[in-house]
This record gives structure tokens, C-alpha cells and sequence, in this order.
């Protein structure tokens, strides 16, 4: 074999030095774009978990609002039911302290009993007349119906048993 070269051949590399560079920028590059996406999904996961759990945080909070919301409608028709009890109450008193103050000196009271539309009275009186005069004609006065029973005592004193019944505004609307 005839051999036209001075010096021996050698084996040439399948990748020289410049290929090696470029292969070596081009995997660390892929490595990197590789680590930075795990990174987003990574991010991506998590911020999808926290959106679920804020999503059902915020449901349970809208549920809390609408129990404190029931609550306070309750509260409040409470308050208001409360109020006219109050204002019926002090209507009521001032009723029976204008009631009392009717009652003449000579007529004793036993027993009131009052409802809501009927007033009930039980007392003693000296006589018919002073009892019609005195104390019947103002009830008359505020109620619509108004009838009184008389028992004699003993003594020649009465006994009377006055039935009073009005008819509420409320009455008439049911």
C-alpha cells in the first residue's frame, strides 16, 4: 500500500470541540426551559388548590352571612314584637290608671279582669243610682256594650258584676 502522506493518519473525532460546546449550551438550555416548566405546573397546582380552598372558604362565608342575615331578621321581628308588647303594656296601664281614677270614693272594686276587648269588674256600691252615675257611664263611654248585674247584701249594700266589651279594628279586619 502505497501511502501518499509524510505523517500517519489519525482517527478523526465524530464531534470536535466546537460541536461539543454547542451540544453541552443546548442540553444545559433544555434542562433549564425542563426545571422552569416543572416550576410553572408546580405553581400552577398550587394556586389551583388555594383557589378551591378559597372558593369553598368564601362559599362558607356567604352561608355564615345568610345565617347572621335570618338571625337578624329574627332578632329584629323579636325586637319589634317585643316594642309592641311594651307600648301595649304601658297603653294597658294608662288604661287601668284612668280606670281607677273613675272609680268614686263610695264604690269599692274586688276584682278587674280585663282582656283584650272586654273589661270584667266586681265591686260593691251603695245603691243603683250612684253606681249608674259614678262609674257605668263612663264605661258606657268607652265601651260598646256595657251590662252590669246587681246582687243585694246584707248590709243593703250591691254587689255588681260589670261586663264591658268593645269592638277592636282588628276584629273587624279578620
Amino acid at each position: 500500500m502505497t501511502s501518499y502522506s509524510f505523517i500517519r493518519p489519525q482517527k478523526k473525532p465524530i464531534f470536535n470541540l466546537f460541536s461539543k460546546i454547542w451540544l453541552f449550551f443546548i442540553a444545559t438550555i433544555v434542562l433549564l426551559f425542563a426545571a422552569a416548566n416543572f416550576f410553572v405546573e408546580f405553581k400552577s397546582n398550587s394556586l389551583r388548590n388555594e383557589t378551591q380552598i378559597l372558593k369553598q372558604k368564601q362559599e362558607q362565608t356567604q352561608e355564615q352571612i345568610k345565617q347572621a342575615d335570618e338571625l337578624t331578621a329574627l332578632l329584629k321581628q323579636r325586637r319589634d314584637s317585643a316594642n309592641e308588647i311594651a307600648a301595649s303594656n304601658a297603653v294597658l296601664k294608662q288604661s287601668l290608671r284612668n280606670l281607677l281614677d273613675l272609680v268614686p270614693s263610695s264604690i269599692t272594686l274586688h276584682e278587674i279582669s280585663m282582656d283584650k276587648n272586654s273589661l270584667v269588674v266586681k265591686g260593691t256600691t251603695p245603691s243603683r243610682d250612684i253606681y249608674n252615675m259614678l262609674l257605668a257611664t263612663p264605661l258606657k263611654s268607652i265601651f260598646n256594650t256595657s251590662n252590669t248585674s246587681f246582687y243585694q247584701l246584707d248590709s243593703g249594700w250591691l254587689n255588681f258584676i260589670s261586663t264591658n266589651k268593645t269592638d277592636s279594628l282588628e276584629d273587624k279586619n279578620e
